[in-house]
């Protein structure tokens, strides 16, 4: 699944690039053209939050990065973190009066993944040349539990998914149905129980003349939503099988989990 990459395959995609790259999509990674570089917590810490939150003042860093830290230990960290970044790698971060910026050559992964989704979404036409868009590739800092990673990780699924869906719809009605399936099921792996998503993979499989695919998927999502919610899909999805379940001699999908029937080939 495209989510499954890891996210410093954008990096194949930044060409010659020689300045600092920053990874922050799947895994945290930093580079200097095809060099790359160990962080230290504290330093990772401080590199990923002005990448996430863009220019910061000093105390917002002190307060956010070591909140339960007396001011004066909190300053000596930032000073040990600025120090270390750099002896490591200079001009990465710069000071502009009592706020901190990265540096203008630094290329990070997430602005790029957020442009781009933006980008489908506000443009009608947008489609990338990428077979893997980056917005496609990776959460932001799927380990880490700090709440601005968590907020700004629900931020970028959010536009994840409604990014995908959008960019599905517009390959479907291109007939690039494998293309626009691949980018349906990456939707539907981030939001399972979306019955909108589950309801364009039904379509596509209809679309290129797959029956026993579009039957299997509302099996499974059928079978997921009553698993997990104890509800059953909408007449509006169910609907778009009727044609076949009728000939199947079936008036619809939605009998009891104890039916025992399972109308799937396998």
């Amino acid at each position: 699944m495209l989510g499954d990459l890891e996210g410093n395959r954008l990096y194949a995609r930044a060409g010659q690039h020689e300045g600092f790259q920053l990874g922050l999509l799947g895994s945290f990674l930093l580079r200097q053209g095809d060099t790359q570089i160990t962080v230290p917590t504290g330093p990772k810490r401080l590199l990923a939050f002005l990448a996430i939150h863009g220019p910061a003042l000093r105390p917002v860093i002190l307060g956010t990065l070591w909140p339960n830290a007396r001011e004066p230990r909190a300053r000596g960290s930032l000073r040990t973190a600025m120090w270390r970044l750099h002896r490591d790698a200079p001009r990465l971060i710069r000071p502009v009066d009592d706020a901190l910026i990265l540096g203008p050559d630094v290329l990070v992964d997430l602005h790029s993944a957020t442009d781009l989704a933006q980008s489908i979404l506000q443009n009608s036409s947008e489609i990338p040349d990428d077979r893997w868009p980056p917005f496609a590739v990776g959460e932001l800092l799927p380990d880490w539990r700090d709440d601005w990673v968590i907020f700004q990780r629900e931020r970028l699924r959010q536009l994840r998914l409604h990014a995908l869906d959008v960019l599905a719809e517009r390959l479907a009605a291109q007939g690039r149905y494998m293309d626009a399936l691949e980018a349906a099921l990456e939707s539907a792996r981030i939001g399972p129980l979306r019955e909108s998503v589950n309801r364009m993979i039904i379509a596509i499989h209809l679309a290129g003349d797959n029956v026993a695919e579009a039957l299997r998927h509302y099996e499974f999502f059928r079978d997921l939503l009553r698993a997990e919610l104890g509800i059953e899909p909408s007449r509006q999805l169910t609907a778009m099988l009727s044609p076949w379940l009728r000939t199947l001699g079936v008036a619809d999908l939605s009998a009891p989990v104890g039916s025992g029937r399972r109308l799937l080939v396998r």
